[in-house]
């Protein structure tokens, strides 16, 4: 073994040890005896209709709580968890650090405050300045209430806070928890009403006679019309269980009035319920963080893909494609998933359009691999530049949560145009072909700093695979010269190619996207172009890579202007995609 490989094989050591340790902890570790003996289970199988959607209760529990704890899982329990205690025990979270307040001006205003009259509660604060979670308790201490009003009269910088954090104390109320949990469905002869919430039912008594001792002085019910009554009264019996055995801290009686809860509200029509495998697979999809840990895959096929590349050794070739594929595999069928559970294709939100972006590049990565450039001189530059796409984008879907939604929601009207699917799709993928380009790019100019001549893909681009040199060969060729010059060379030449082609590609379906988007605004707004900020800088972000076009013609270092401007163009579709988003309102905000 050489020393290079001896080097590399420690630093493959490394790396694994780092996966490792990257790996989640368990998050029961971190719970009470109590909340890992509860088994949620049996709610698995049933549905909440949230504004017109039917989702499986996780996933509800999973965008409500959201909007109270962030990111956050507030004492290591898991979001269902939570929705029920918050709803059963709402004294228990008096003082629970519970409430994620995402802006750090904000935190560090408020845990200044805190600390500066109570300076015992330093340490907690200093866990808040980090989480980013605080108490409603502490939010009502007498120094907080100015500096939140003075806040919300900022409505440049934190007024947003403020309305997050007092969303997040009516979310947490058991009145609005208990309002939102409308799984009794609608009536066989009702297919267009909504649901009904379990609070239309809960005091109505176990049997037809009306006398039930436990409801003595609480209001009474009728049952809901077009429903059987009995159902709907052994539903209610079993959520008094449900609560009764929650606050007694029955694991046992919790499990079987889930169970009886579940099933009860399916037979009251079974017609309206999905199908028990599709919300069973919806709640374990966002269990396992919408399979974004993929990225993990995704480096470790970088690494071996990267010392194919640069050292053309078969064995890390091999093997970097076999985890590449792998990877590609996870994320297809997280795509898939996420299309079957949804019911429409993946690419409404930020979350769906960052994913399914990263997809495409990679689709197109092995589609063109497995097809052609596994017998060329390219082979294994797009996965490596697709694998660093995908990578990245699933690094910022699992970090970055907040910004990053991952709920499922309904998609906008405006938005159900077959016109969509078109536009949208074709822009996102040329996106994520900006992205592989970059990365191309990036590797030559990496390769010019370390001493690599101004060498350049003489045809450019796909010409390079088709059009012979002087030499007679094509640049895709495998050309295997004992010159060790030579191959310095030719290696700049392929970086230079590999580029070229990816920019080619997403030249033509940037244009094309831009022009289908006009078709769609026309179609949708009223007019084909409206100066949106968006629609300006997909326009800038051409514009670039027109400039790209003729600096290829007419510059002399053509490689070197032609991964520089690569690298800005891909810094123009980020801005268009991350600060237009996030920052500058629009009417494509949304995506």
């Amino acid at each position: 073994m050489s020393g290079i490989e001896r080097r590399v094989s420690g630093i493959l050591a490394v790396l694994l040890l780092l996966l490792l340790n990257l790996a989640p902890a368990h998050a029961a570790d971190e719970a009470e005896d109590w909340a890992m003996s509860v088994d949620l289970e049996p709610l698995g199988a049933m549905a909440v209709q949230v504004q017109g959607r039917i989702k499986s209760f996780g996933s509800h529990a999973n965008t409500v709580m959201d909007s109270v704890s962030g990111p956050r899982l507030v004492a290591g329990r898991s979001p269902s968890f939570t929705y029920l205690d918050m709803l059963f025990r709402p004294d228990a979270y008096r003082d629970a650090d519970c409430i994620y307040i995402k802006n750090k001006l904000v935190r560090n205003t408020l845990a200044g405050a805190i600390e500066g009259t109570d300076p015992e509660l330093a340490p907690r604060m200093e866990i808040f300045r980090k989480t980013g979670l605080i108490s409603p308790e502490l939010l009502d201490r007498p120094e907080v209430g100015p500096i939140l009003k003075r806040m919300e009269s900022d409505l440049i910088r934190t007024a947003k806070q403020v309305d997050a954090i007092n969303a997040a104390r009516t979310v947490m109320s058991p009145a609005f928890l208990l309002d939102r949990l409308r799984v009794i469905p609608h009536g066989e002869d009702q297919s267009d009403a909504p649901w009904h919430g379990l609070a239309e039912i809960m005091f109505l008594p176990g049997n037809a006679t009306g006398i039930d001792p436990e409801l003595a002085g609480l209001p009474e019910q009728e049952p809901i019309a077009g429903i059987d009554p009995e159902l709907q009264r052994r539903a209610a019996t079993a959520w008094r269980e449900l609560v009764n055995a929650w606050t007694a801290e029955d694991a046992a009686g919790v499990e079987v009035a889930s169970l009886t809860l579940s099933e009860t509200a399916r037979e009251m029509n079974p017609e309206a319920y999905p199908p028990a495998t599709r919300l069973a697979w919806e709640n374990w999809y966002f269990e396992a963080d919408q399979l974004t840990r993929g990225w993990l895959i995704y480096m470790a096929s970088i690494v071996f893909l990267l010392l194919g590349v640069v050292y053309r050794w078969r064995w890390a070739m091999t093997t970097g494609m076999v985890v590449f594929l792998g990877a590609f595999g996870l994320q297809t069928f997280a795509v898939g998933l996420r299309w079957w559970i949804s019911g429409r294709w993946p690419n409404s939100n930020m979350f769906e359009a960052v994913t399914t972006a990263s997809w495409f590049g990679v689709l197109c990565a092995v589609l063109l691999e497995i097809a052609w450039l596994r017998r060329t001189s390219f082979r294994g530059l797009l996965p490596l530049g697709a694998g660093v796409t995908a990578m990245v984008a699933l690094m910022t879907a699992h970090f970055l949560p907040v910004y990053l939604n991952p709920n499922i929601s309904n998609m906008m009207p405006v938005l159900h145009d077959v016109w969509l699917y078109i536009h949208t799709n074709v822009i996102i993928f040329s996106y994520a072909l900006i992205f592989m380009a970059a990365v191309t790019a990036t590797l030559y100019l990496a390769y010019r700093l370390f001493g690599g001549r101004a060498v350049y893909a003489r045809a450019g681009g796909a010409g390079a695979l088709v059009l012979a040199g002087p030499d007679g060969h094509t640049l895709a060729d495998l050309e295997e010269t004992p010159d060790a010059a030579r191959r310095r060379d030719r290696f700049g030449e392929i970086l230079d190619g590999s580029t070229m082609l990816l920019m080619e590609i997403s030249f033509v379906l940037l244009w094309a996207g831009i022009v289908m988007g006009a078709i769609w605004a026309d179609h949708s707004w009223g007019r084909p172009w409206g100066w949106d900020p968006k629609e300006v800088f997909a326009l800038n972000t051409f514009v670039i890579f027109a400039i790209l076009v003729h600096v290829r013609l007419k510059a002399r270092d053509k490689g070197l202007w032609t991964a520089i401007l690569a690298v800005i163009g891909c810094g123009v579709m980020l801005f268009n995609w991350i600060v237009i988003n996030f920052i500058i309102s629009g009417l494509h905000s949304y995506a």
